[in-house]
């Protein structure tokens, strides 16, 4: 196998990227031959579009200054972070680790090498639409396939390796289960991340500093070009070996439901807690819209108190309300509110997935699936 690396000028904002590439393929002295898979790095495809941002021109909102100040970062970059990203997982000083389209990536993807001082690069806005769009207009006649590459880390490994994030007339996975080991024996699980491994290959010649080689073609690797989807499989959180190991706690709020925590905020104010003087007011949002929230009933034989949670989803089953989407949760101390023991086997009761938004009046926040809060719960399964 050989990895012919295509040495280009910078690439800028609004470039035409197949005329660059082949003009970076021309002067390299380079031509596509049938079986040929061309890797290209995912921030010369997000800078063609566009996607370079200013931070000057960068206004962060009180969370992203929060959150900022948490894992020691921008607050104009954490604020796109928050922009760009489904959810905050967690992170440590200088990364925040995100989930965007079923993907792990650190910060959202934004990237600061490789872009101009004061400037940052938005990950690319359609990774698949630009593979396909590139093998279109370069194949010329011949059976290529594309591949968008970028690069990752493992677990407790240093140093990069290669990931797809789309391609084009290649399978990204090939899927061996069923095949024999060398003693005979069924593989029952594995399947081969085929685009990330040539990803890999080429980012040994396409480097990760200034060695101007944004591309590189594959030649000989045996991969069969192929019409096939260009999506990369990706696997629920909840089945991922090292998230499913590991856990995923409770991780930074993020925005989405600013109208739930202040409706549980208001429900404070009708807590009943004369013992402890503690109050705190629940909010409910269920699948179809509707918004039940309480605060916390004490009483003087302390087993008879009933949590702000169960009042709230007693009310939504009383109403005839059986599905639920989140919950907020605002207590008055000074740390966000964790629901006890018997709310999390009461909302679990009602779904693994419902989001529980955990917070305090000052405004800091958390959130947790009721999976998270409770794993391996006892639900009607158990029953079954």
């Amino acid at each position: 196998m050989q990895v012919l690396g295509i040495k280009s000028d910078l690439v800028r904002p609004g470039d035409d990227l197949v005329e660059f590439l082949v003009r970076a393929m021309n002067r390299s002295g380079q031509a596509f031959q049938d079986g040929d898979i061309l890797v290209v790095s995912e921030s010369i495809v997000a800078t063609s579009e566009g996607r370079v941002v200013d931070l000057d021109k960068i206004q962060p909102g009180d969370l992203a200054i929060s959150l900022a100040g948490q894992y020691k970062k921008d607050p104009r970059e954490m604020e796109l972070i928050l922009r760009e990203s489904d959810e905050i997982v967690g992170g440590i000083p200088g990364v925040v680790l995100t989930l965007n389209n079923g993907f792990l990536f650190p910060n959202a993807g934004i990237d600061n090498s490789n872009a101009p001082p004061g400037h940052v690069v938005l990950f690319p806005a359609d990774p698949k639409g630009s593979a396909i769009a590139i093998r279109e207009r370069m194949a010329n006649g011949k059976k290529i396939g594309v591949i968008i590459g970028d690069s990752r880390t493992h677990p407790l490994r240093l140093g990069c390796v290669g990931v797809a994030l789309a391609c084009s007339g290649l399978e990204a996975v090939v899927d061996a289960r069923g095949q024999k080991d060398l003693f005979g024996r069924e593989l029952k699980i594995t399947r081969k991340a085929v685009a990330d491994n040539l990803v890999s290959a080429a980012q040994i010649v396409m480097g990760e500093g200034d060695e101007g080689i944004p591309a590189a073609i594959i030649r000989d690797s045996g991969v069969p070009i192929k019409e096939a989807s260009g999506e990369i499989p990706t696997i629920p959180p909840a089945e991922c070996m090292y998230i499913g190991a590991l856990g995923i706690g409770p991780r930074p709020y993020a925005g989405g439901y600013d109208q739930l925590i202040e409706c549980a905020g208001q429900a404070i104010a009708r807590a009943y807690a004369p013992y402890s003087r503690f109050r705190v007011g629940a909010a409910l949002l269920t699948k179809k819209g509707n918004v039940y929230s309480a605060g916390n009933i004490e009483n003087a034989s302390t087993g008879a108190g009933i949590c702000a949670e169960r009042v709230a989803i007693s009310q939504a089953i009383a109403s005839g309300e059986r599905e639920f989407e989140a919950i907020a949760i605002v207590g008055d101390g000074c740390q966000p509110i964790s629901p006890c023991g018997i709310c999390r086997q009461s909302l679990i009761e009602f779904g693994e997935d419902i989001m529980v938004i955990m917070a305090n009046c000052k405004g800091d926040a958390l959130t947790a699936s009721s999976r998270d809060l409770l794993p391996r719960a006892f639900t009607g399964k158990w029953l079954e």
